[in-house]
């Protein structure tokens, strides 16, 4: 075991290898400190604090995505929580993505078929960066011609949220992307519709939202729903292309794409840290948290803890039940977990419907962005035949 002091996240050797990666994380210990930050790398310790919201609060990430309003229900504890979760997970249900899957695989298929009869593509900014802001403009009730603009405040906030550097440029996306928000939200009071957003106003009495809690909302998705699934996307297919085994058995057998996707979420999710702070002193696997201290939950470490998983930095479609925390866990799971999980399955679907077979290109070596606060691709170049 490393000297947890000189352990540091940023340091972590991610680029190119999650595995050595997470295994240098947790060469820290199961809880340990460094550099001011508390880390929680075992399956105990994860589990743990999603257990226990009223020790670890998540109360502070609005200030650490620098989002100017409360990130609903992500940056909400208890009591409160509970109000606007019992809102929102009826409209994220398996029944309602059912309802919106024909149009969601439209939209995919119209993306792949702009490449498929290129013989080559780059997965990242021909399909992963767009599918889902698309999806969420869908879901939103907004226009999908917006779909680029969209996208250049988006990516613009991330990195605020990466950096911590508030640039002239990020300011003014937060504030285009603010006045765009409010002013599509008075459109749909004004002419709702049946998407989710006119659902949430159509509320009164007192389960009516705040102005505030709305935009805290749409906030939430863009600065943490949309980059994780484009990431998602990237590494569901550079698993898949770099193995042309489990690519031929999703083919000859599609029920295994979805054991398939949880695998690589499990091994290779977007969000791999999430923060919380301590409400007051914590005692964990032998450390004690001090009160006020800044925590991060590493799942991604915990998804790899051999003490649960046989085995752990393999993808084994075989074994559906060994479950993943790649969604988080406790009160704060993913809201958009359904979502994305149909998203996913999807882009496979329809890649495996269009294109007979890919592999990465010659030249290429797929890393990820790090230090990020999302792991992902920078580019994934594939190369198949042309489609006739």
């Amino acid at each position: 075991m490393n000297d947890s002091a000189s352990v540091s996240l940023a340091l972590a050797p991610m680029a190119d290898d999650r595995t050595a990666g997470w295994d240098y994380v947790r060469s820290g210990g199961e809880v340990f400190e460094s550099d001011g930050v508390w880390y929680l790398t075992s399956l105990e310790a994860v589990q743990y604090a999603h257990r226990h919201p009223e020790l670890f609060s998540s109360a502070g990430m609005q200030a650490l995505l620098g989002a100017p309003v409360p990130l609903v229900p992500l940056s909400i504890d208890p009591p409160d929580h509970s109000r606007f979760r019992k809102v929102l997970d009826p409209l994220f249900a398996p029944r309602v993505i059912n309802q919106m899957e024909d149009q969601l695989r439209a939209q995919v298929r119209e993306l792949i078929s702009a490449f498929a009869a290129n013989g080559q593509c780059d997965i990242v900014p021909d399909l992963a960066r767009l599918y889902p802001t698309q999806v969420f403009l869908t879901l939103f009730g907004m226009p999908l011609e917006h779909r680029d603009r969209y996208l250049g405040w988006v990516e613009t906030l991330v990195e605020q949220s990466t950096s911590g550097t508030a640039t002239d440029e990020v300011v003014t996306a937060g504030m285009e992307l603010f006045g765009y928000l409010q002013a599509f939200i008075e459109e749909k009071r004004a002419n709702p519709g049946d998407d989710l957003l006119s659902g949430i106003l159509a509320l009164s009495g007192d389960e009516a939202w705040t102005n505030e809690e709305i935009l805290g909302m749409c906030f939430l998705f863009t600065l943490a729903g949309l980059d994780t699934v484009t990431a998602a996307i990237g590494f569901v297919m550079l698993h898949l292309a770099a193995n042309p085994g489990l690519q031929a058995r999703l083919r000859a057998d599609p029920k295994l794409i979805a054991p398939a996707i949880e695998e690589i979420l499990r091994l290779e999710l977007p969000a791999p840290t999430t923060p919380r702070f301590t409400t007051q002193d914590v005692e964990l696997c032998g450390a004690t948290i001090p009160q006020g201290s800044l925590v991060m939950v590493c799942i991604a470490s915990a998804n790899r803890d051999d003490a649960r998983f046989e085995d752990p930095s393999t993808i084994d479609v075989d074994q559906p039940e060994r479950g993943h925390l790649s969604f988080g866990g406790g009160i704060h799971r993913c809201l958009g977990s359904h979502l994305a999980r149909r998203e996913l399955r999807l882009v496979v679907e329809e890649f495996h419907r269009a294109i007979p077979a890919y592999e990465l290109a010659p030249d290429a070596r797929p890393q990820v962005v790090w230090p990020s606060g999302t792991l992902h691709l920078r580019s994934l170049p594939l190369v198949f035949p042309a489609a006739g």
